[in-house]
């Protein structure tokens, strides 16, 4: 099974995206800070882990274990 992380995955765009890779049975995380997205867009099978995108701190904890 193939790990991918999404940012921005509980907006439009990225929640599709979401959306596509868990149906076609990744496992996926997502990273957002929730300023235009909202949790409800994820799928339910996703992990979600709140930050920023700018934040390299935040950004290298949501890739671990991502392929």
């Amino acid at each position: 099974m193939r790990s991918f992380l999404v940012t921005g995955g509980c907006g439009f765009i990225g929640s599709h995206l979401a959306d596509a890779l868990v149906g076609a049975g990744s496992r996926v995380r997502i990273l957002d800070d929730f300023s235009t997205g909202k949790r409800g867009n994820a799928p339910a099978k996703a992990e979600i882990v709140a930050g920023d995108v700018a934040d390299a701190d935040a950004v290298r904890a949501a890739m671990a274990g991502m392929d």
